[in-house]
C-alpha cells in the first residue's frame, strides 16, 4: 500500500456520476484522486465534496494563472474544499506564485487546517521536447524558480524529474503526469514514461487517466502499475 499512497488517478470526465462510478471502483486500492478543469467546470466543488465523502483525497488541478490578487483569492478558496494538494502555473510572474502559497497558508492557519500542497506545473507532457535538451533548460529553471517563491513542489514529466530531485532537494515534491504503462498508447501525451521510469526518475507521485479509468478492469490496471512500481524501486 505504500505505493498506492503515491498513485494519483485523473477523473477526466464531464459527469458526476460517471467519475464516481470510476472512483468507486478504486476504493481501498489508491488514496488520491485528481479533479480537473472538465469536471470542476461541469458539477463544481460538489465532485471534490463527494470525493472526500468516498474516503479520497483530492487533488484540484485547475492551474491557476492570473494576477496574483487573484490567483490568491482562488487559492485561498480552494482550501476551503480541503483539497490535498492544488496546482498553479510555474510559469507565472514570481508574485504571483509568492502570492498563491501565502493564500493557501494563511487561509489554512485561519480555519486550523492542514494547508494542502502547492504544485507549481511547470512544462505540459502533451509539449515535445527539442531532442537535444528534452525541455530540462526551461523545466528546470521554472522548478528552481517554484522552490524560490515556496511552492512545495513542481508538476513535470519524469524526464526532468531526477534533475529536479538533484536541484531542488529531498523535499521537494515531484508529480509526474504522463505515466503509460507497458503496452499503453501515448495518446495526445508526448513525454510519457512507464511506472518504473518514473519511480526510478525521483517521481513523488504518478498521475494515470485514461490507462485506468478507460480499462475493462481499472482494478486490475491499477494492480499492474503497482507492479511496475515496485521495479522501479529496483532499479
Amino acid at each position: 500500500m505504500r505505493l498506492a499512497k503515491r498513485l494519483i488517478v485523473a477523473l477526466d470526465s464531464t459527469s458526476l456520476p460517471e467519475a464516481l462510478h470510476a472512483a468507486k471502483l478504486l476504493q481501498g486500492l489508491v488514496r488520491y484522486v485528481k479533479i480537473g478543469s472538465a469536471l470542476f467546470t461541469a458539477v463544481g466543488p460538489q465532485a471534490v465534496q463527494r470525493m472526500r465523502t468516498l474516503g479520497f483525497e483530492v487533488v484540484l488541478d485547475l492551474k491557476f494563472h492570473d494576477i496574483p490578487s487573484t490567483v490568491e483569492r482562488s487559492c485561498r478558496a480552494a482550501v476551503h474544499h480541503r483539497v490535498a494538494m492544488l496546482t498553479i502555473h510555474a510559469s507565472g510572474q514570481p508574485q504571483m506564485l509568492t502570492a498563491a502559497v501565502r493564500g493557501v497558508r494563511e487561509e489554512a492557519r485561519r480555519l486550523r487546517i492542514r494547508a494542502p500542497a502547492v504544485v507549481g506545473v511547470t512544462v505540459l507532457t502533451s509539449v515535445a521536447a527539442s531532442p537535444v535538451t528534452r525541455g530540462h533548460t526551461r523545466v528546470l529553471r521554472l522548478a528552481l524558480e517554484a522552490k524560490r517563491a515556496g511552492l512545495d513542489g513542481v508538476v513535470c514529466s519524469a524526464w526532468e524529474a531526477r534533475t529536479i530531485r538533484r536541484r531542488c532537494g529531498r523535499s521537494f515534491v515531484i508529480v509526474c503526469p504522463g505515466i503509460r504503462p507497458k503496452g499503453s498508447e501515448a495518446a495526445d501525451q508526448t513525454r510519457v514514461a512507464s511506472p518504473s521510469e518514473a519511480v526510478a526518475y525521483g517521481a513523488d507521485f504518478l498521475v494515470v487517466g485514461r490507462p485506468v479509468t478507460h480499462a475493462s478492469d481499472p482494478r486490475r490496471a491499477i494492480r499492474r502499475i503497482l507492479e511496475e512500481m515496485e521495479e522501479g524501486l529496483a532499479c
